[in-house]
This record gives C-alpha cells, sequence and structure tokens, in this order.
C-alpha cells in the first residue's frame, strides 16, 4: 500500500501504490449518513464515534491503510499522492476525519467552533492579541500541539491542500530522542532536563483556543512527561505563562527552558521536506516536535486533525462533542 520514498530515522515519506475505488465513495457515504451538521466541514467528534470507527474500519481500504500505519511503528511518516486532489472541500475532508478516525478519536480543541478538521492558512484580520502559528505566515517554531490542554493527543495528521510556491514552509520535526540525546551531553543540560521532568511548568492557552479571548488561561504540566521520553512544547506558550506567573520562574527553570529551546531550535537535527500537494504528513504528538520553515506565500493551505487514543466522552479537558 505504501513504497518508501525515504527513511531519516524514525521518520519515512512514502508514496501511495492502490487506488481508492469504490471505497472512496463508500467512505463519503457512511460520514455524510452519520452528520446531519458538518460544521463548516470541519467536523467534530461524533458522539457515537466508536460504532462509526468499526463501520469505517469494515471499508476494504481505510482497513488496510489503518493497517499498513500502524505496522510502520513511526514516528513521522509523510504519504504523498493520498488521492484526494480531486474531491469537494467537504468530500475531502470527509475522507480525512474518517481517517484519522481508524488511528483513534479525532478531537476539537477548539473551544469556540469544536471543529475537529482545522485549517491551516494565514488569515486576515485576526485581533486575538496572542495568534497561533496556523493563523498567520511566517515560521513556526518547534513545538507540540495541545500542550497547553490536560491531555494532548497522541498523533496528529497535516493534509497538503496547497503548499506554499514560495519555495518556503518546508515541514519540520524533531524526534523527542535527539533532544534527550543533546540534553545529555552535558551536566547543564542533564539538569535542565531533570529539572523539566518534575517542575510545573505554566503553559498560556492562546487566545484563539480560549473559552474567553480577552481571559488569560494556564495550564500547569511538565514538559517531559510519562517516561521522561515524551514532551510537551510550545517556547512561547511558556514565555507567556512565566510572565503570568513570575512567582514561578526562578532562575533555574528560566534558564532550562531557554536551554531546551536552543537545543531544539538549532542543535537537534530534524527532518526537513517541502511537501506536495495531497500528501498526508501523521506524526506521534508525544515523541515528536514539529514546526515549519519561513514562507510568505498566503495560499499555503493545510488541514490539522489531532487524534486522542481516548475516546472524546473519557478525556479531560476540551474536546467539544457536539449534538448530531
Amino acid at each position: 500500500m505504501f513504497s518508501t520514498i525515504e527513511q531519516n530515522g524514525n521518520i519515512s515519506v512514502v508514496k501511495t501504490n492502490f487506488t481508492w475505488g469504490d471505497d472512496l465513495t463508500k467512505v463519503i457515504g457512511i460520514i455524510e449518513r452519520h452528520f446531519d451538521d458538518f460544521n463548516g466541514n470541519g467536523f467534530y467528534p461524533h458522539p457515537d464515534e466508536e460504532a462509526l470507527q468499526r463501520e469505517l474500519l469494515a471499508v476494504p481500504t481505510l482497513r488496510d491503510f489503518a493497517a499498513q500505519l500502524a505496522e510502520r511503528k513511526a514516528r513521522g511518516l509523510a504519504i504523498t499522492d493520498l488521492g484526494l486532489a480531486g474531491l469537494s472541500e467537504a468530500h475531502r475532508n470527509a475522507v480525512l476525519y474518517a481517517i484519522a478516525l481508524t488511528q483513534g478519536f479525532p478531537t476539537s480543541t477548539d473551544q469556540k467552533t469544536h471543529r475537529v478538521a482545522w485549517d491551516v492558512r494565514a488569515r486576515q484580520g485576526v485581533q486575538s492579541k496572542f495568534v497561533t502559528f496556523s493563523e498567520r505566515t511566517g515560521t513556526a517554531d518547534m513545538h507540540t500541539d495541545s500542550s497547553f490542554y490536560p491531555m494532548p493527543e497522541e498523533q496528529f495528521l497535516l493534509y497538503v491542500v496547497a503548499s506554499a510556491r514560495c519555495n518556503g514552509g518546508e515541514s519540520l520535526l524533531v524526534d523527542v530522542e535527539d533532544i534527550i540525546a543533546e540534553l545529555e551531553r552535558t551536566e547543564e543540560g542533564r539538569a535542565a532536563y531533570a529539572l523539566l521532568r518534575t517542575a510545573q511548568v505554566p503553559f498560556r492557552v492562546p487566545s484563539v483556543y480560549a473559552a474567553q479571548d480577552d481571559q488569560v488561561e494556564l495550564f500547569y504540566a511538565p514538559v517531559f512527561h510519562d517516561d521522561g521520553h515524551s514532551m510537551r512544547w510550545r517556547y512561547d506558550s511558556i514565555e507567556k505563562g512565566l510572565a503570568a506567573r513570575p512567582d514561578l520562574a526562578t532562575p533555574e527553570l528560566v534558564a532550562a527552558v531557554k536551554l531546551l529551546n536552543s537545543i531544539i531550535e538549532e542543535k537537534a537535527p530534524r527532518f526537513r521536506r517541502q511537501l506536495p500537494d495531497d500528501t498526508l504528513l501523521w506524526a506521534d504528538n508525544h515523541r515528536t516536535l514539529h514546526g515549519r520553515a519561513m514562507y510568505t506565500d498566503p495560499g499555503r493551505h493545510l488541514i490539522r486533525i489531532r487524534v486522542s487514543s481516548t475516546p472524546n466522552a473519557r478525556r479531560i479537558g476540551p474536546s467539544g462533542i457536539s449534538a448530531d
């Protein structure tokens, strides 16, 4: 189903070698039957998502696609020529939602719109004081999605509708293992790693995701979690969190955060590729950081879907299940 083009550590670029055939129509039909409100073609976590997941996995192409993805055991996978370029927005997003649901449970971490499929493209006239990476041109620092929520999703998908036509906007991935290896090279790095596994670091929620645009929302958690080989990270969110809680901004914590950021942005090896149109990028949101290189083309357009291993009804924090 996938032919490997390139292998870069735990991250691969593959090309599809299958055709959807009649299964594309079947997938779209199933989604349309289960959703009365498409939520601006962004969908929402369906109340009967586990039953819907089982129904979608009965479609042969989707079942095989999910199995191939699971067998790869990669931390990042760029799948080119997905076969959705000719579809309407509604049908394309329906298939992307279906693919995401076969991997877990798509979430709507945006508390305002409850959309699952989020447009990553520059927006004109955005008024929020804390604009997120997905709403502007330029670079995006390395980060994990939902770092400022209690349960960051384990996976995310990015689908390239239109790549930047300015020879920029390359997708970037950094393996957490490579970050830890850099930290462990020095005594200062080892001390920072130990501190960031235990310290309750304040993360500020970007205004676009907050319940109220004029309200400062903070979430507290260690940067390294679980076995110490998973991360939640967004440097600007931490900076603003520490500014809102200066009592927590000890010299040791500030130095550790700055050191880690310099390693992430300047020293850790990274996957860097200009992904063509109709490419699906899948990544482990706990064990990789992602970002993008500089770009200026406002026509660049991606679709992002975050995927949790836990059904939305059992998640803690924003998940936004809407009525059908």
